[in-house]
């Protein structure tokens, strides 16, 4: 029973992050590991940041949008009343500040022929030869948890090399697990900053947030991450759009951010992609969303977790850390003891915090009864939903059964692409087929590809051609019809010759 924290798109990450000296290069004359204040800067083009209020150091070219948060009956209705679940109402809060950056520090550049050369070294299939140089940063900046203001980080990647007055549409890059604790996030990682960067050599904005508890810089989150906890890292994740919106007017001499948003992501990242979906419309009205993909996500969090009830499976390492972080977050720490036999009890939060791979802080071989108590494994077999308080914990989280209703997006061209690969042992594929069909007849503008003897990290790699196009599609306005019926696995494009 291994706890697994090395997610699809870590793997994508991994693939790209080959020895190169042509590619990654630091940006000249700016500290590597040091953040910068957000201080006013003199010259935007050459380095400086800006706050989200700072008029003065904002090129007046580039136009901004006050965040926007909910707005209208149906929205408020939600907004005033998270999180549910027996938890203390934390009403999101309506702040000028979300998305402001409090710091950042440079990160590296590349030139197109460079990450050209970098995916073919490690035959990483690209659905074109990169277009655009690039240059990363890497932000400290505002977002909000349950009604109080919190910091996180985030890299960005941008071309330098547009035309003066390109507009740019942003897609959020969304990570799979990584770890539990400040400092697990990816931004720290060369390697994370590749996939970023080869987006926006393809003329977007790419925002790869760290997500809340996973920081590695700024004020601590004093918390474990709220490890697939859709409202927590979505709404991270669009201020992580916002405040990228910010250091592009600030430090680009060229290129502005349109509000115009997509977002990709595998694995818990493919479970947070869905949950902007869900979201956006109701925290981040002034984006214009696009569409998005969803590699091998957790659609159905309440079916995968019955699932790993049952019998020991990989996910039920997963399930531990998902209930001992969601009993944190939903301040309902003491319920543990009535889920967890001693001294998991304790001992799994122990292990959590104290590494970002927590590998086998689950012996392989413990029996579901050692690890849960008798009462928790009857009742959770029998039916984990009707288990309080994970059942409503799970159910929340869950796209299949949250509360909280999906808001259509008004556009003939949005839509959304679930992946999922058919030998995956960690996400279930048929729990996630029957979501997919639940998911599309509940009105989410769905399109199914299974890649044929995909493995679950595989799976994300051997689809990027096909993710690339999709949201080529989307940024180009062509037109989506959802497609409720789903296809049979396939050999995707990327899938390596026999």
């Amino acid at each position: 029973m291994k706890l697994h924290s090395a997610g699809a798109l870590l793997g994508i990450f991994s693939l790209l992050s080959a020895c190169d000296p042509a590619a990654p290069t630091p940006d000249a004359g700016l500290p590597g590991d040091a953040f910068l204040s957000d201080a006013p800067s003199e010259d935007a083009s050459a380095g400086g940041d800006a706050s989200a209020g700072d008029d003065a150091s904002t090129p007046s070219r580039c136009v901004i949008p006050t965040p926007l948060v909910a707005g209208t009956p149906a929205t408020d209705a939600i907004a005033n009343a998270p999180p549910r679940c027996g938890s203390v109402p934390g009403a999101w809060l309506r702040s000028s500040e979300l998305g402001s950056v409090v710091s950042r520090r440079a990160g590296s550049s590349y030139t197109a022929a460079a990450l050209q050369a970098l995916a073919a070294s490690q035959s990483v299939m690209l659905p074109r030869t990169p277009e655009n140089n690039v240059r990363t940063e890497t932000l400290v900046y505002t977002t909000q948890d349950r009604g109080a203001l919190v910091q996180s980080t985030a890299l960005i990647a941008y071309p330098n090399d547009r035309p003066e007055g390109t507009d740019v549409p942003i897609v959020l890059v969304l990570h799979g697990t990584s770890g539990f604790r400040a400092g697990c996030g990816p931004t720290n990682d060369l390697a994370a900053g590749l996939l970023a960067a080869v987006f926006a050599s393809y003329g977007w904005i790419a925002v790869a947030p760290d997500y809340l508890g996973l920081e590695n810089a700024g004020e601590p989150y004093g918390a474990l991450h709220p490890y697939l906890i859709g409202e927590a890292t979505a709404i991270a994740s669009l201020d992580a759009a916002r405040a990228a919106m910010h250091t592009v007017a600030a430090n680009s001499p060229t290129v502005c951010a349109q509000p115009r948003l997509a977002v990709f992501g595998g694995s818990q990242g493919g479970h947070a992609t869905l949950w902007v979906d869900r979201l956006a419309p109701y925290y981040a009205r002034e984006f214009a969303l696009l569409g998005g993909v969803a590699t091998v996500p957790t659609g159905d969090l309440l079916g995968q977790s019955q699932r790993a009830v049952l019998a020991p499976v990989q996910a039920t390492a997963n399930l531990a850390a998902s209930l001992v972080t969601q009993a944190d977050w939903y301040d309902q720490v003491p319920a543990l003891s009535a889920i967890f036999k001693s001294p998991f009890n304790t001992s799994i939060a122990t292990a959590l915090a104290a590494n970002c791979d927590p590998g086998d802080a689950l012996n392989p071989d413990l029996a579901l009864s050692d690890l849960f108590t008798d009462s928790f494994l009857a009742s959770a077999q029998a039916d984990i939903r009707a288990t309080a308080p994970v059942g409503c914990w799970l159910a929340e989280s869950s796209l299949t059964t949250t509360s909280i209703p999906r808001i259509n997006v008004d556009s003939a061209s949005y839509g959304m692409l679930f992946v999922l690969g058919s030998e995956d042992q960690l996400i279930h594929p048929p729990i996630e087929r029957a979501a997919y069909d639940t998911l599309c007849a509940g009105g989410t503008p769905l399109e199914y590809l299974e890649c044929e003897g995909a493995s679950h990290t595989r799976a994300t790699a051997w689809a990027i051609p096909e993710v690339f196009s999709f949201l080529d599609a989307r940024r180009a306005g062509t037109a989506f019809a959802p497609q409720c019926t789903r296809p049979a696995a396939s050999r995707c494009m990327g899938t390596p010759a026999p």
